[in-house]
């Protein structure tokens, strides 16, 4: 009776050692089939490419050259928002409101592309610039005053019916109430009967 358990405990355990062994051959059989589908979809990809956008892409293309730290940009006058440690100086030497990237700006994109008409925006708005000086404080408010105005020339420009071009000025940083006294209107004499 013993050796008829025994026997039995043995028999079962080669069952259970047979299933473990059926599941991971079939667990690796599907880990090879999924290695090789994905090694069918890179076969399509261009690998240089991935690797310039993995370097930083489209930005990096438009941009290209060096980088100006936080620490020049200040001397030049030039707030960074807050996170931001440099800029490309492409942004600085690009003629006003036309930033490396400018167009290419979608609402709510990556601060990058803002970020160089930001830089761009206080390097050449110069006299012009009728609000008060940034400091740490104020310039992450004005920065999002000037992302909104940004996202607004770029849908005003797409227009298909319009016969304008809207563009950064220096009301592009300036709250609604900053703006209201430049918003006063014409008044008209009065016209004699």
């Amino acid at each position: 009776k013993q050796w008829y358990q025994r026997r039995v405990a043995i028999t079962a355990g080669a069952r259970e050692g047979a299933k473990s062994r059926a599941k991971a051959a079939a667990k690796a059989k599907a880990k090879e089939a999924a290695v090789d589908k994905a090694r069918e979809r890179v076969e399509g990809v261009d690998i240089e490419a991935v690797k310039a956008k993995a370097k930083g892409g489209r930005f990096k293309e438009l941009v290209g050259g060096k980088n100006l730290n936080k620490n020049k940009l200040m001397k030049m006058g030039i707030h960074l928002p807050t996170g931001q440690k440099a800029a490309p100086k492409a942004c600085t030497t690009a003629p006003f409101g036309e930033s490396p990237g400018m167009s290419k700006i979608r609402r709510n994109g990556k601060n990058k592309f803002y970020v160089c008409a930001w830089v761009n925006f206080q390097h050449h708005i110069g006299e012009d610039k009728a609000t008060p000086e940034y400091n740490s404080d104020t310039v992450d408010m004005r920065f999002d005053l000037f992302k909104s105005c940004v996202d607004e020339v770029n849908r005003l420009n797409k227009q298909k019916d319009s016969t304008s071009t809207s563009g950064i000025n220096f009301f592009c940083d300036m709250t609604e109430e900053e703006k209201r006294p430049y918003f006063n209107g014409l008044v008209m004499p009065e016209a004699e009967a």
